[in-house]
């Protein structure tokens, strides 16, 4: 008896040493915004775009109407970027009315994150300087701004290579800092369709194509930073601010300028699903709710996790895409204007155009 008595004291003097589950990371969800300027997606189907289809079709698709809204740049990214209309933050133009004073009233989703949540990384890689503008706006403000079309020197560069630039900072934002939120804004489909689509309705095409391959880039970026950190849930939106006429331009209240679209991948969103509730009103919020901050009550927009603000059945803007062998001159006259557009944005080299990004926004 002495001698299991002694056992069992020795047993239970033992250290426990039973293994305890560890304990999972807490899951963070991340997004990326990308803004495509100038693009009817009627023409994106026609085009050779296989990444934005993927996303589509790994995601949920919305084509709306912005109307009666402002179909100018600076009015609709604002619209994006603080999740009110117009007819709230009062920007009518690109110029007098597109001024950080417009955004006292309704900050930016960069600064309503950076508010309640100041450890986030926010980011905002665009090509033009209205949306560094915008990006800028607020205290506190984006954690980075970069604007790709203004080169070290202040000079102007063309349109494509200004997007390749801001896709290959939208890459190292993702791959290397894993920043919270990302917003890019790729320009040459707006500006091809000032200056060529009239004319050569496959320049707008190609330069659809052009920008698909750099969605693609970030696309796989998000993936491969998703599949290697197992903690993180990406996001990706993707989204326009205006159409175009078939003779190119906007502003107006047309079916083709009033077009827009957004596709929502990631948890939550069901892969090749079409809800046209979906507006650019509800991409701030939909980024608040992602990010775990609240909406403030005063937005027009609505959480896409929560159905958007818009109307799910309402019918696709009717903007059939153009005949791509339709021309309005020879190609001669075509591609001379092509060489000559100050913006080159055929082209890989430098430009000659003003570094202020306004011209036919």
């Amino acid at each position: 008896m002495p001698h299991r008595l002694l056992a069992l004291a020795a047993l239970t003097a033992l250290p426990l040493t039973a293994a305890v589950p560890a304990q999972a990371a807490p899951i963070t969800n991340k997004v990326v915004v990308i803004g495509i300027d100038g693009t009817l997606y009627s023409e994106v189907l026609a085009a050779n775009a296989p990444n934005l289809g993927l996303l589509a079709a790994q995601g949920t698709l919305a084509q709306t109407s912005i109307a009666p809204h402002t179909t100018m740049s600076c009015v609709s990214w604002a619209t994006a970027l603080t999740g009110v209309w117009d007819t709230k933050h009062g920007i009518k133009d690109n110029d007098s009315t597109c001024t950080p004073a417009a955004f006292a009233p309704y900050p930016t989703v960069f600064t309503q994150l950076e508010q309640a949540r100041p450890n986030l990384t926010t980011e905002s890689l665009g090509t033009w300087d209205k949306i560094g503008m915008i990006a800028r706006t607020g205290n506190p403000h984006a954690d980075k701004v970069s604007v790709t079309q203004i080169d070290p020197s202040g000079s102007g560069v063309c349109e494509t290579t200004a997007d390749s630039n801001a896709a290959a900072q939208v890459v190292s934002a993702v791959t290397d800092d894993g920043a919270d939120l990302v917003f890019t804004h790729l320009d040459q489909v707006d500006i091809t369709g000032h200056t060529l689509r009239g004319i050569w309705p496959q320049a707008y095409r190609d330069a659809i194509q052009r920008v698909d391959t750099l969605v693609g880039k970030i696309t796989r970026a998000v993936d491969a930073r998703a599949a290697s950190h197992t903690d993180e849930r990406w996001t990706i939106l993707v989204t326009t601010d205006h159409g175009h006429k078939p003779e190119g331009g906007h502003g107006g209240q047309t079916a083709y300028e009033t077009a827009s679209f957004v596709i929502a991948r990631g948890p939550g969103f069901a892969a090749g699903a079409q809800n046209n509730g979906y507006t650019l009103a509800d991409i701030t919020p939909t980024v608040l709710d992602l990010l775990g901050v609240p909406s403030p009550s005063n937005l027009d927009g609505r959480s896409m996790r929560d159905g958007g603000s818009g109307n799910p059945a309402a019918p696709v803007p009717n903007t059939p895409a153009i005949d791509s062998s339709v021309t309005g001159s020879s190609s001669g006259s075509a591609e001379a204007l092509m060489v000559n557009n100050p913006l080159c944005i055929l082209g890989t080299g430098s430009g000659s155009g003003s570094a202020s990004g306004s011209t036919g926004k």
